[in-house]
């Protein structure tokens, strides 16, 4: 046994190990794109803990030295009390209090036995960089829960649909840009769609993947009920189609791939999209960009 651990450098306890922590990272889209070695890095960097039902993983207010990835089971997660999302297996919290050495803003409380991976604020900066980074910084505005109407300015129109309009707006504080879709209540009550809407809310709350369009709070007024939305700077794919014309065979793996990786997430989730179609997804501006941090974390 000795031999065998000096020849392969590690136990087979050891390496059997480290094989299972990969295999649960490897779930976690925001490291999809990690080669083999990076997945080592980070499995030597990484560390687990375990919390039972009702127990507080994180406490709003509290200084945040742990970045944290739901490995099993369920958080709920809290704003000054209320109940905002619950958080699913492989999904990630905790990262703004370690871009802005800032105090937690919400509070995570498991729901059910859960088990995490974190990696301490020192780790994180080893492993979190680049365009990596970049994409999480963007995230953060998209998870910014303290956003009311009077924050924001509208800029245009952006369409309108069989069950509202959609607008583009713009943070007074961060000059972020948003898309609002507006619901007027007297239609919600006339075609009866509350069953409707809460269920979007509900699925759109429950969902955080690069290739799907983010829910980030829904608001309302005396006459409208809005959904604040991560906002794409781009055009149908329906459009870009007609634009390109026929697409060529990278054209149509990268397409393609795209939605796949999306709907997979989704069904992991044990959702099912039943519409997917050209004019119902939408092509970024600056698809090099996304390349460029595919091939950045490849790396």
């Amino acid at each position: 046994m000795a031999q065998i651990k000096k020849i392969l450098g590690s136990s087979i306890a050891e390496l059997l190990n480290q094989s299972s922590v990969i295999e649960s990272l490897q779930k976690v889209h925001l490291f999809k794109n990690f080669t083999h070695k990076k997945y080592e890095i980070l499995s030597e960097k990484i560390g687990i803990e375990k919390f039972k039902n009702g127990e507080i993983v994180i406490t709003q207010g509290e200084e945040g030295d742990k970045f944290y990835i739901l490995k099993t089971g369920k958080i709920d997660i809290h704003v000054n009390k209320n109940y905002i999302r619950t958080l699913n297996e492989n999904e990630y919290f905790g990262e703004r209090a370690l871009f802005f050495q800032e105090p937690r803003s919400a509070t995570a409380i498991a729901n059910g036995d859960i088990e995490l991976f974190y990696l301490s604020k020192e780790n994180f900066s080893l492993i979190i960089e680049g365009t990596l980074k970049e994409y999480l910084m963007n995230r953060l505005y998209l998870q910014d829960n303290t956003i009311e109407l009077k924050d924001l300015n509208y800029i245009k129109s952006l369409g309108t649909g069989n069950y509202g309009q959609v607008s583009l707006v713009q943070s007074k504080k961060t000059k972020y840009f948003y898309a609002v879709k507006s619901l007027g209540k007297k239609q919600i009550d006339c075609e009866q769609l509350h069953t409707n809407i809460e269920l979007e809310r509900a699925i759109l709350l429950q969902i955080d993947h690069p290739f799907i369009v983010k829910l980030v709070k829904t608001l309302k007024d005396s006459q409208h009920i809005y959904f604040l939305m991560e906002h794409i700077r781009g055009k149908e794919l329906f459009d870009t189609i007609r634009e390109i014309g026929i697409l060529n065979k990278y054209q149509t793996q990268f397409y393609g791939a795209s939605m796949m990786l999306a709907v997979e997430y989704l069904h992991e989730k044990k959702f099912i999209y039943r519409d997917i179609k050209p004019e119902n997804i939408l092509t970024l501006e600056n698809v090099n960009k996304i390349i460029h941090y595919n091939r950045d974390t490849l790396s």
